[in-house]
């Protein structure tokens, strides 16, 4: 009973939390688990790339199953997250490729010439040889405090902000990113706070302020309101956010 509830689990993980479309080719491989892992045979064969005959595939002592359902990456022995490992060496996180259900192994998904990662951050298909344009989009919830952004429909990642304090609201609407500036100062002569060379900044409105989405390193209370109307990220999630976005992606903030 005891298994048969971790096959049910993994199965649902793999659907719903990494966001990815399994397609089951094979039933009896999807509901065979040679190991006793947890993981499907399909699910290590085709999605983690681990080994059906080891449950521990990088040998840390967790079994394949536990790492990646904490998010820890199956094949190192050190404690590495899916988000910030990157097997193939094409630039873009094990975490984005699984979700989006790319080989973690092969930094050309679809043999196009054009590896995924550099796809992705143009806005094409990396599961197409067809030059397959795909949407971007970036939503900011403001009552959890939560940013999460998409491409073409899967979720590639959804973290903390902190965004405008009362006083001092975040601007709400549907907008787009109309610039990216790698470094700002923020504050400064005349403001009671100066945060200088503030990193990876999507400008995305202006009123009387411009108002950006950008990173933070001035403090680490990302869930709770902080900001002077912009939308504070976390430098680690920031620049991978900044990188992914182009001018044009669409943004949401509610």
């Amino acid at each position: 009973m005891k298994l048969n509830n971790l096959k049910f689990c993994s199965a649902f993980f793999a659907v719903f939390l990494f966001g990815t479309v399994f397609l089951v080719a094979n039933p009896v491989m999807a509901a065979v688990d040679t190991d006793g892992d947890g993981l499907s045979d399909q699910e290590e064969i085709e999605i983690y790339y681990t080994d059906i005959n080891n449950i521990d595939t990088d040998g840390d002592g967790y079994d394949d199953y536990t790492e990646v359902y904490n998010g820890y990456s199956p094949h190192n022995s050190e404690p590495v997250k899916l988000a910030t490992i990157d097997s193939d060496g094409d630039q873009m996180p094990d975490s984005w490729e699984i979700r989006l259900g790319l080989n973690i192994l092969d930094s050309d998904s679809d043999g196009d010439g054009y590896d995924d990662y550099t796809e992705i951050i143009n806005g094409y298909n990396p599961k197409s040889e067809e030059p397959e344009m795909l949407e971007k989009l970036i939503e900011v919830d403001l009552e959890t405090q939560t940013l999460a952004y998409y491409f073409g429909g899967t979720q590639l990642e959804k973290f903390l902000i902190s965004g405008g304090v009362d006083s001092m609201p975040t601007p709400t609407g549907e907008f787009v990113v109309l610039d990216k500036v790698p470094s700002k100062n923020y504050g400064g002569t005349g403001f009671n706070f100066a945060y200088p060379d503030t990193k990876w900044n999507l400008h995305f409105t202006t009123d009387y302020w411009r108002y950006y989405i950008h990173g933070a390193y001035w403090h680490n209370n990302f869930g709770h309101p902080m900001s002077h109307g912009c939308v504070n990220v976390a430098y680690p999630q920031m620049e991978r956010l900044y990188n992914f976005s182009q001018v044009g992606t669409k943004i949401k903030i509610s």
